[in-house]
């Protein structure tokens, strides 16, 4: 599926200042800046790359990004993302099947990104592409932000939203796990493969990591996997040596390939991914500086709720940017995801070892329901409803709730 892109713009001379500038075009960005340009905010998105591009990432979207992406205006059905109802838990031979407690869809992140962007264009946000922002500085009045080969830029307010990349005098603080390696590779799977592969997502744990096999739309499937730094040494340091030694190990994975056509040249990659990381912010933090997304926390993979804590942190920031402040945002931000990415990280750190694999395994075949249980209890929400940690009231006070979800 091809999407219109649209050129980049030249720069309004009517703007001196812009009320926020939104550096990143991902999820999170994109989110708040669909949101910010509702509310009448002159707005400006950074993005770095000029075309539409695929990132790494499973490319799930859980039932709760579903439904924060309809409230934003998107239409899953009509970019044609595919429907999963079912997972398997697979070990070498061995595997385990169980219903998903939602519906989620799967769509890859060029097509998914793309429309989002589009969506803020077509709501007021001004996007300028193939501008990358290298540092910014804080002023009396706002900030300062430099871009690599053009004229400063000037906003009242930042969103940060750079994904797990960093700017210059940035840097995220807190503990991390980062001994991780990520691949993704897409293949064009075969008509018989696809039928196999239809509405299901498929875990797979391998020595040293896991991968997500899910189908994407136009017929691929997605392939992104993590792996230990220290394992990925012993599968000879390269792509083909890794992926030949799972497919080795995983019948039903090397049978799902076999005779797919991988649809890049090499796969993309990702080095030291900060999984577990929540940011803590300091007393000496800038103000009106919201961070997004993975600047704001970062969960491991297996969970499957990167981007529905994208979409998450983009909406919740754009309310207190309304109505409160950054200090309480990223504070109760911390509050709620915390917990979440404790219980995701101690699943992503049982799954490094083999007898942990073995015996999960084991425990999923003797109750069968584990596996719904498990992924309904990593849920943001559990009520069946969007996460709402903060709400603003028709009079257009502010009242803010705890981490639960409200009912």
């Amino acid at each position: 599926m091809v999407l219109p892109v649209p050129l980049r713009h030249i720069m309004p001379k009517s703007i001196k200042r812009w009320d926020v500038a939104v550096i990143g075009g991902g999820l999170a960005g994109t989110a708040a800046a669909i949101r910010l340009a509702g509310a009448g905010r002159k707005v400006l998105l950074l993005e770095k790359e000029v075309m539409a591009h695929d990132k790494v990432c499973g490319e799930f979207i859980s039932f709760e990004a579903t439904r924060y992406l309809g409230e934003l205006g998107l239409d899953l059905e009509m970019l044609h993302a595919e429907r999963i109802t079912d997972m398997r838990l697979i070990r070498g031979k061995r595997t385990v099947s169980a219903k998903l407690p939602f519906h989620a869809l799967s769509l890859s992140r060029r097509v998914l990104d793309e429309a989002m962007l589009l969506c803020a264009q077509s709501k007021g946000a001004h996007i300028r592409r193939g501008a990358t922002a290298t540092a910014i500085e804080k002023e009396s009045q706002g900030w300062r932000i430099k871009i690599a080969g053009a004229n400063d830029i000037l906003a009242e307010t930042i969103f940060l939203a750079t994904g797990k990349h960093d700017l210059r005098g940035r840097h995220r603080t807190g503990e991390t796990q980062d001994d991780f390696i990520g691949f993704k590779m897409h293949f064009r799977l075969t008509s018989k493969q696809k039928i196999a592969l239809a509405g299901h997502v498929e875990m797979i744990l391998f020595n040293g990591g896991y991968a997500g096999l899910e189908p994407v739309e136009d017929g691929k499937a997605n392939l992104c996997l993590v792996v230990l730094k220290s394992h990925f040494v012993t599968y000879g340091k390269n792509w083909d040596g890794l992926l030949n030694k799972i497919l080795e190990a995983t019948p039903l994975l090397a049978n799902r390939l076999a005779g797919a056509e991988p649809c890049w040249r090499k796969p993309l990659s990702i080095f030291g991914i900060p999984y577990g990381f929540v940011y803590r912010v300091g007393r000496d933090a800038p103000s009106k500086l919201y961070r997004l997304g993975d600047q704001m926390a970062v969960i491991p993979s297996f969970s499957g709720y990167g981007m529905s804590i994208a979409l998450h942190t983009g909406m919740l920031a754009v309310e207190h940017y309304l109505h409160s402040d950054d200090v309480t945002y990223h504070r109760l931000a911390r509050n709620s995801l915390l917990p979440l990415v404790r219980r995701a990280s101690w699943l992503s750190k049982m799954a490094e070892f083999p007898l942990a694999q073995k015996g999960f395994l084991l425990a999923c075949d003797i109750k069968p329901n584990l596996l719904t249980a498990i992924a309904a209890h990593t849920r943001i929400g559990r009520s069946g409803k969007p996460p709402q940690f903060s709400h603003v009231t028709h009079n257009g006070s502010f009242n803010s709730f705890d981490s639960k979800t409200h009912q």
